[in-house]
C-alpha cells in the first residue's frame, strides 16, 4: 500500500513575511511594558512619583487590570504556540493512520502530539464543529479544527487546523475562506482513510 500524506501549516511556508509576523506576535504582549519603561525613563522624578502615587490609590483597579492582562496574555500564547506556529502531518501507511503535530518556533521543530490509530479502529470521520462567535470575539488568534476522528472505543480526536494566517478573512474561524479550506482538508483526510 502506497503511503498517503497530508501536511498543513497555518503560516504559509513560502512567505517569510507571515513567518516573521507570527513570531512578532509572540513579543506583542510585552510591548506595554516596553513603552511604559521608555516613558518612565524620560519623565522627571517628580512626575514619576506622582504617577506611582495615583496607581497606589487605585490598587483594586490596578490589580484587576493586571489579572485581566495576564489572563489574556496566557490565552494568546496558548493560541499562538498550539495552533498558529505549528505544522500538522497526517498519513496512512500499512492500514494505520498516523498523526503528528509539531511546534515550529524560532527555528526549532518540536513534536507536540503523536498518535497512531489502526484504520479498523476508526468508526467515524466527520467535519469538526465551527467555533462560536464568542470564541473568536475573546480570542484574537482563533483556530478551527477540520476533522474529528471517532474511534470504536469512543475517543475523539480533533485534528488539522484550517485557519490560514494570511488575510483577515482567512484568520476568522467562521469565514468563507476558512469554510472552504476546512472542507478541502476534511475531504482529503476522509479520502485518505476510506481508501
Amino acid at each position: 500500500m502506497k503511503k498517503k500524506e497530508l501536511k498543513i501549516n497555518p503560516v504559509p511556508q513560502n512567505s517569510k513575511f507571515y513567518s516573521i509576523y507570527a513570531h512578532i506576535l509572540l513579543l506583542w504582549p510585552f510591548t506595554p511594558f516596553i513603552f511604559a519603561a521608555i516613558y518612565l525613563s524620560f519623565i522627571g522624578d517628580e512626575s514619576r512619583s506622582k504617577i506611582f502615587e495615583e496607581f497606589m490609590k487605585e490598587k483594586v483597579l490596578l490589580i484587576s487590570v493586571m489579572i485581566a492582562f495576564l489572563i489574556s496574555v496566557l490565552n494568546m500564547f496558548r493560541e499562538l504556540f498550539n495552533y498558529l506556529i505549528v505544522e500538522e502531518v497526517c498519513s496512512v501507511d500499512k492500514k494505520t493512520f498516523f498523526y503528528q503535530k509539531f511546534r515550529r518556533a524560532f527555528g526549532m521543530r518540536k513534536l507536540m502530539t503523536n498518535f497512531e490509530i489502526p484504520l479498523s479502529d476508526i468508526s467515524e470521520v466527520k467535519e469538526a464543529n465551527k467555533s462560536s462567535f464568542f470564541y473568536y470575539f475573546f480570542s484574537p488568534i482563533a483556530h478551527r479544527n477540520s476533522v474529528e476522528l471517532i474511534t470504536t472505543d469512543g475517543k475523539k480526536y480533533q485534528i488539522m487546523n484550517s485557519v490560514l494566517f494570511g488575510s483577515r478573512n482567512s484568520l476568522k474561524p467562521n469565514s468563507k475562506v476558512t469554510d472552504e479550506r476546512t472542507t478541502k482538508i476534511y475531504n482529503e483526510v476522509k479520502n485518505m482513510i476510506s481508501k
